[in-house]
């Protein structure tokens, strides 16, 4: 195994010390002369999974290329695995890469070879630069790279990663701000197709299929991402029985970039709706559900949502008792409030009970999706008075979801704007943020401005995942299965063995996952006689959860330095006051368990 020699040790930044921590976990990696190949099935299948990313990137390579000609630099975009998907740069360069398998195909995480920049930028979701000996892999050091993460400019989904390496030196000193540079244009190209995107998915629509009088519209692009949906489409679905259009858009976007695939799913999950595909074949943007009017539809059957209010979230959990009550104080003094939470904790159900709670029930509750804004608009909306400006003249509550996904030129616009409405309305209005991040996180991260961050943070609270309340997960399934069972039916229950696998599981989608869960085996008992759910109806991954493991003494003081060590980003100094130990204390423990040598005193 490689260890950090200990004269290095004090010359190494902890954020490499902390990879090469990781690293020392992967059996022959230090031996290796390059890194593997993904095999070619795989290699097509990622390649087709990112042409959106690769397509907005294309362009800026082809400039960036004639700018190498005479380099030995190149220029590499990659996958969110570190899969190298396209390589641009001189002969000298390439033929470099080539013996290190720095090109198409080549697997740069750090699983698979080590420290390098791909791998880290991709593991820290942030610029990374890694050059020489900081390099895990011998083989390598010959190398100096500057990586920096791609993300999606509208949910903050992490796309893959933009690398340019070349020869370590003086000259390669202004590779990190080029890199950043880059980055910021391929993420601004995104950003504007998809604005091109959705605005010709609106004429797609407005020309094909004029809305008729009770119809209600739900429309998503190619991605499964909600481009607009008509004022009352949540509550005529909810009203329906049918999901809500969060779980609509999570069900379209199973497979990106397929909608006639997402089309299908769609029209398995909404009988009685019209589900149709917006542009001509092989060249979709997009589609559209369409709910019949009002007496074409399915009996009304009760939401998760519908008619909860503040009072009973607090009576059905004593965890969320306490938020309750400090989130009234907030509301009733107009400060603005951010829940943050992770998706389907049910922030957007907390923010509409506070707000019926809070003597709003007949005043109107506006939402807006902040990923959707655009900065042309905002400037009209600011010059004339238009769009969120005009509930200054009704009162109620601005909700805003995910404020961190703003486009960046729109953000100031958007602070203005939430300014002016504050605090020069006629009637009253509450501003509340939904953020599934931190947003104080997304400002140290330079995503989200400091003056947008203020206008929707006067306080924050945090709805915890299931996983963190365990103890309400049993009253929480009976309250999902009374919701769902059929009028005249009993309610599903569930056997203790059954029940135990529930409880042990971890919830990754909260509480939409669970509501989606008794839908579905509702639907799946539907001609049975039996009420009662044993283990086999359950999912396979709801089965295999058995909770946690208890572990030894020294395994568990183990994991909890590796943990302390990864949560403060390498930087050691940090990660032993987490611990409450003092540095040199960690370094003896990191040692005691090979993971790293003590550094010479």
């Amino acid at each position: 195994m490689t260890r950090i020699p200990r004269q290095q040790q004090g010359a190494k930044r902890d954020l490499v010390l902390c990879s090469w921590l990781r690293s020392q976990g992967g059996r022959g990696l230090d031996t290796r002369t390059h890194a593997p190949s993904v095999a070619q099935d795989e290699f097509r299948r990622i390649l087709g999974g990112s042409d959106r990313l690769r397509g907005a990137a294309g362009e800026l390579l082809q400039r960036t290329r004639a700018m190498l000609d005479t380099s030995d630099a190149i220029v590499l975009l990659c996958d969110p695995g570190g899969v190298v998907m396209d390589a641009v740069g001189g002969a000298q360069g390439q033929r470099r890469g080539e013996r290190n398998n720095l090109q198409p195909g080549g697997c740069w995480s750090e699983s698979a070879i080590g420290t390098n920049a791909i791998g880290t930028a991709l593991h820290l979701r942030r610029p990374v630069t890694i050059s020489d000996d900081e390099h895990f892999c011998a083989a390598i050091r010959h190398w100096a790279c500057a990586a920096v993460p791609l993300h999606d400019p509208l949910d903050g989904r992490l796309l893959g990663a933009l690398d340019i390496s070349g020869t370590p030196g003086a000259g390669f000193g202004n590779a990190g701000a080029l890199a950043t540079a880059l980055a910021a244009q391929i993420e601004a190209s995104l950003r504007d197709a998809d604005l091109r995107g959705h605005r010709a998915l609106i004429e797609k629509l407005l020309d094909s299929r004029p809305r008729r009088q009770g119809d209600e519209m739900m429309l998503l692009d190619r991605f499964g991402r909600l481009v607009w949906a008509s004022d009352a489409f949540e509550r005529c679905a909810a009203q329906s029985g049918l999901p809500a259009p969060e779980a609509l858009r999570r069900l379209a976007a199973q497979r990106e970039g397929d909608a006639e695939h997402a089309a299908t799913l769609l029209r398995d999950r909404l009988p009685g709706a019209d589900v149709d595909v917006l542009g001509g074949p092989g060249a979709a943007l997009g589609l559209v559900v369409t709910l019949p009017p009002a007496p074409a539809r399915r009996r009304p059957a009760p939401d998760a949502a519908e008619g909860l209010t503040l009072d009973a979230i607090a009576a059905a959990s004593p965890t969320l008792a306490p938020l309750c009550a400090a989130a009234r104080k907030f509301h009733d003094r107009a400060i603005a409030l951010t829940i943050e939470g992770a998706p389907g904790a049910g922030k957007s159900t907390f923010a509409r009970a506070l707000h019926a709670a809070c003597g709003g029930p007949t005043r109107p509750f506006e939402t807006l999706d902040c990923a959707a804004l655009d900065a042309e608009t905002l400037r009209r909306d600011l010059r004339e008075g238009t769009g969120p400006l005009r509930q200054g003249t009704r009162g109620g509550a601005l909700c805003l979801g995910e404020p961190a996904h703003t486009p960046a030129e729109a953000q100031p616009l958007l602070a203005q704007l939430l300014d002016r409405l504050t605090e020069r309305s006629v009637a009253p209005v509450r501003l509340i943020a939904l953020a599934s991040a931190p947003l104080a996180e997304a400002v140290r991260q330079g995503r989200l401005c400091r003056e947008l961050q203020l206008r929707c943070a006067g306080a924050v609270i945090r709805l915890p995942a299931l996983a963190e309340r365990r103890d309400e997960i049993g009253p929480l399934v009976q309250h999902f299965a009374r919701l769902c069972a059929p009028a005249g039916r009993r309610p599903l229950r569930f056997s203790p063995a059954a029940f135990e696998a529930l409880r042990r599981y971890d919830w990754p989608g909260n509480l939409w996952e669970m509501r989606d869960l008794l839908a579905a085996l509702e639907t799946g008992r539907a001609e049975a006689r039996s009420r009662v759910v044993e283990p086999a109806d359950l999912p396979a991954d709801i089965r295999a959860s058995t909770g946690p493991t208890p572990l030894r003494l020294h395994e568990s003081e183990k994991t909890a330095i590796l943990n302390a060590v990864s949560e403060a980003d390498g930087n050691l100094s940090r990660a032993a006051r987490r611990l409450g130990i003092a540095r040199s204390t960690l370094y003896l423990k990191l040692e005691q368990y090979g993971l790293r040598q003590p550094p010479r005193r």
